[in-house]
């Protein structure tokens, strides 16, 4: 009797694809939940809501597996190949067909920075909402995703590049994947938010004291110059910062030394950034940064890539913003409030109530009571709990033979909010995103703003270190 031979990883790869199509078929139409079409109406001519992922490897890469590998792991993740169907708040996800790859080789360096005009518009109703390009550079391979936000959020856009690069360094490797089973059933459940065992309900009472404090007096707002151009071009502008390892030593120190996270440093720094820089100057409006928190659990983990984060909405006066190490003290004893306490859930909840009257959810967006002064996104490690499912070498990820060098995420805007900032990580390695809006931020400020932004990370800071570590939680602590 003969014994059956293991399965290359392309098979098992093959094998998946054919088991996730059928299971795609029976999914679809799938209803758009309350966020996915709240950031669709977000959505303007002008602009899109596109989140861009610049991913930059030193190594020669092998470009038809890299296409190869890409396939077997965008099917792992239905949303990302589908496509809308309908009008108005009638639209439905519909099954669609994984976007095929953009490759070429070009000259250059895959550290040639990303900085400058981006145009990018993805129409749901004709394509995926994911569109990738590869480049084969002089020193290695650079990876340019561009996600529509209706259908993921940044950690899905990091399962997908897991997925992916574990299955490329299996094929290259000759290796068995060992990706954990996805459940594309799940995503019928994607919506809802269970209240964790662990956290106890937020008392009525302390519910109207945030919703209070959310909308109470005016936020400040980026004056838009006089001569600004009034284009509905679907165009935005980027700096993209690769921090050198000094400077991310440099804020990895103020991290430690005063047990913040990431997330919080960067905003507060953010914040003291746009009062230094607004033209704006107003005592009494309230510097605002909606920050996207994350609302993935363990049982998450089987999944597929979908937004499952909540909004935290914080505000200083500008005069509070002067002195960088209590504004990031406070700010992490207000986050820790917010992640213990499954706060971020409060605003859909809040917006699935809204939906359901006619009309509802446009009326809050037209009253400007939840748009902010700016938009903040931790994106973190990329390659987080990666190392068993790559190679982990010389304190470095490889995937086949590419060595994984940097990341950088670049998060949308929504209508009328004039800066968005993001950083990402590989391992230690930090990059800076500062994505503006050109109609009301000029190149040359946007530009100032990341400089001054990086530099503000970058000073030492007189911070005392808590008993507790802000953010008192198990999780992650690079976001």
């Amino acid at each position: 009797m003969s014994t059956a031979e293991p399965l290359t990883a392309a098979a098992t790869a093959a094998s998946d694809r054919q088991a996730a199509r059928g299971e795609a078929v029976a999914l679809f139409p799938l209803p758009l939940a309350p966020l996915e079409q709240f950031l669709l109406d977000c959505e303007t001519p002008g602009q899109p809501m596109i989140i861009r992922a610049v991913l930059r490897f030193t190594g020669e890469g092998q470009m038809e597996v890299l296409k190869s590998t890409l396939q077997s792991a965008i099917i792992r993740h239905p949303l990302l190949t589908c496509r809308l169907q309908g009008s108005g708040r009638k639209r439905v996800w519909v099954r669609g067909n994984p976007c095929e790859p953009d490759c070429q080789r070009v000259s250059g360096s895959v550290f040639d920075s990303e900085t400058g005009i981006q145009k990018a518009f993805i129409d749901l109703r004709k394509d995926a909402g994911l569109q990738i390009a590869i480049r084969q550079t002089n020193d290695g391979v650079k990876v340019i995703m561009d996600m529509h936000h209706a259908v993921t959020d940044g950690n899905g856009v990091r399962q997908l590049i897991t997925d992916w690069f574990h299955l490329y360094h299996c094929e290259v490797r000759g290796l068995t994947p060992k990706l954990p089973a996805m459940e594309p059933e799940r995503l019928r459940q994607r919506d809802q938010f269970p209240q964790p065992p662990s956290v106890a309900p937020i008392p009525f009472k302390d519910a109207v004291r945030n919703f209070v404090l959310t909308i109470r007096g005016k936020t400040s707002r980026w004056a838009i110059p006089r001569g600004m151009s009034r284009s509905t071009a679907p165009e935005t502008y980027c700096v993209e910062h690769l921090l050198t390892e000094e400077q991310c030593r440099a804020i990895h120190a103020n991290m430690e030394a005063g047990g913040i996270l990431l997330n919080d440093f960067v905003m507060a720094a953010s914040m003291k950034v746009f009062a230094k820089l607004s033209p704006t100057k107003s005592l009494k409006e309230r510097i605002t940064v909606l920050n996207p928190t994350d609302l993935r659990r363990p049982s998450d983990r089987s999944l597929p890539a979908a937004n499952r984060f909540g909004l935290a909405f914080m505000r200083r006066l500008p005069s509070e913003c002067e002195d960088l190490a209590a504004l990031v003290q406070g700010l992490a004893g207000e986050m820790t409030y917010v992640r213990t306490n499954y706060i971020g859930v409060e605003f859909l909840r809040g917006l699935a109530s809204v939906s359901r009257i006619p009309g509802g959810v446009n009326a809050f967006r037209k009253i400007g009571c939840f748009v902010p002064s700016m938009q903040w996104t931790c994106l973190g490690d990329v390659v987080r709990g990666a190392k068993r499912l790559m190679e982990w070498r010389d304190k470095s990820i490889y995937t086949g033979d590419l060595k994984f060098v940097q990341a950088t995420g670049m998060a949308p805007l929504a209508e009328n909010v004039p800066l968005s900032i993001a950083t990402c990580e590989v391992g230690h390695r930090i990059s800076l995103a500062v994505r503006s809006n050109p109609k009301v931020v000029s190149i040359e400020k946007t530009n100032e703003f990341a400089q001054l932004l990086t530099e503000t990370l970058c000073e030492p800071l007189n911070l005392k270190k808590p008993k507790t570590p802000a953010g008192g939680q198990t999780e992650d602590t690079s976001c």
